[in-house]
C-alpha cells in the first residue's frame, strides 16, 4: 500500500487493520520521506512478540528494528554532521531479502546486516501503525515511548512471498 499524501502528525496516527489481509512476506521494502524538529518519536510499526519491524526516530537518528521470530536485528543511521531533525526532508528507504536488512537514509547513508537464526518470514496480522501508537512504549522493539511529530509523506510498504514458481504482493 502507498500513502503519498504529506501528513503532519503530532496527537494523531494511522492505524491500519491486517486482520483481514494479515502480512506473510520473505521480501518487503519500505519507502517514506519525514522531516521534523522532533528528537525521538514513532515513524512506523507492524508485528507484535517477536515478530516485528520497528522505525523510529531516536536521539536524531535512524533506528530499525526487525524481529522475524528469533532474535532482533538493530541499525542506527545517523548523519556525518548534526541530526535528522533538522526540519529538512530525509528520505527513507528499507529492503529485506529473507534474512538480509539493508537501511538507507537520502541515499548515502547505508547500512546492511542479517536478521538472526534461520527465520525468514516477517508474520503480522494485528495492525501497521504510521507515525505512532496509542501506546508506543509497549510496542515490541521500540526504542522510543513517543509518537512522530512532524511531516511524512510517499509512505509505502511493499512485501512479497514467494510460492513455488510465482509470487504474491
Amino acid at each position: 500500500w502507498t500513502n503519498s499524501a504529506e501528513r503532519r502528525l503530532g496527537s494523531e496516527y494511522l492505524c491500519y487493520d491486517l486482520s483481514q489481509n494479515p502480512i506473510q512476506s520473505s521480501s518487503d521494502e519500505i519507502t517514506l520521506s519525514f522531516k521534523t524538529w522532533q528528537r525521538n518519536g514513532l515513524i512506523l510499526h507492524t508485528g507484535k512478540s517477536a515478530d516485528y519491524v520497528n522505525l523510529a526516530l531516536k536521539d536524531g537518528a535512524v533506528s530499525l528494528v526487525i524481529n522475524l521470530g528469533s532474535g532482533a536485528f538493530e541499525a542506527i543511521v545517523e548523519p556525518v554532521n548534526g541530526k535528522f531533525n533538522d526540519n529538512a526532508w530525509h528520505d527513507v528507504k528499507v529492503t529485506r531479502n529473507l534474512r538480509q536488512v539493508t537501511i538507507s537514509v537520502d541515499g548515502i547513508l547505508t547500512t546492511t546486516g542479517y536478521t538472526q537464526e534461520d527465520y525468514t518470514m516477517l508474520g503480522s496480522d494485528d495492525f501497521f501503525y504510521v507515525g505512532g501508537s496509542p501506546s508506543t512504549a509497549d510496542l515490541p522493539g521500540s526504542p522510543v515511548s513517543n509518537n512522530f511529530m512532524g511531516c511524512l509523506k510517499e509512505v509505502n510498504f511493499a512485501y512479497f512471498h514467494w510460492m513455488g514458481d510465482g509470487m504474491s504482493t
